[in-house]
């Protein structure tokens, strides 16, 4: 058993809880996204149970993650919003030279190339100006097609949990989920399990859709491996725009929010780099 993944999970699990963070982000700067990819492919073939040592550690960790820390980033997310996305920002921009070091860009990239990372990014802007505002729940309705429709919206954000630079939260507040599936979360941490459908829908939805994605995107990598990069490199352009949350208002904020988009940004760089090599 691959231990060391319950700590890459658990950091994993925080920036699922996160709109405009992906966790295929994380896994690029861990170096672990490919391997990722792979064990889900073979989940299903003879090497399952190299598979299962390498993923149970990481769900173990995300599950930590998000019945310890969601307490924590709502926190940091409500009294210091403009501070804690910097960060992220610092975070997110810092993984993109190595995507064009990966992508071999001197040599491979052509006008096709570039002309995906623009179209993508502008996507993504589009998508993060049209998106609706989280609205609070207070309860949620148990019907068969209430059901139906959380599952597909899991099967969707699954498609983002894979894909780094498209967050599965944003795909989630843009469908309407993502307050029925926090407030759910919330409500069971707190023992109410009457919401506990919503969380099954939800998560089955998930896991068809990461088995899918992931089969689809290692094809991809492996067949177009430099179409592949500039999109890459376009979906992490284009997810600073959800994670923008405005500009600071006072001096010391400024200050402060600088330092944690360099922080980020250097702890970014430099994981990158650490973690990973010559290809994804």
């Amino acid at each position: 058993m691959r231990w060391s993944n319950v700590i890459r999970g658990f950091f994993m699990g925080i920036t699922e809880m996160l709109p405009g963070i992906s966790s295929g982000t994380l896994m690029l700067l861990l170096g672990i996204y490919d391997q990722t990819l792979v064990a889900i492919n073979e989940l299903f073939t003879k090497r399952y149970k190299k598979s299962l040592m390498f993923l149970i550690p990481l769900f173990i960790g995300m599950g930590i993650a998000i019945v310890t820390m969601s307490s924590l980033i709502n926190y940091m997310l409500n009294t210091h919003p403009i501070i804690t996305h910097f960060f992220f920002l610092g975070l997110v921009i810092g993984v993109i030279p190595m995507m064009f070091k990966l992508g071999n860009y001197k040599v491979e990239f052509k006008t096709v190339h570039y002309s995906i990372i623009v179209v993508v990014t502008a996507l993504l802007f589009l998508m993060d100006y049209f998106v609706l505002e989280k609205s609070d729940v207070t309860s949620v309705e148990m019907s068969t097609t209430m059901l139906m429709w959380l599952f597909i919206c899991g099967f969707l954000g699954a498609s983002a949990l894979i894909l780094p630079g498209l967050s599965g939260s944003v795909i989630l507040l843009m469908l309407g989920a993502y307050p029925i599936l926090m407030y759910s979360i919330s409500e069971f941490l707190s023992f109410n399990f009457t919401v506990t459908p919503v969380l099954v829908a939800v998560g089955l939805g998930i896991i068809a859709g990461v088995l899918l994605t992931s089969r689809v995107l290692h094809y991809l990598l492996r067949v177009y491996p430099y179409l592949m990069y500039a999109l890459i490199i376009g979906l992490l352009a284009g997810s600073v725009f959800p994670i923008f949350n405005g500009l600071p208002s006072r001096p010391t904020e400024w200050v402060i929010s600088l330092i944690a988009f360099v922080l980020g940004l250097f702890i970014s760089y430099y994981m990158s780099i650490k973690n990973n090599s010559d290809t994804i």
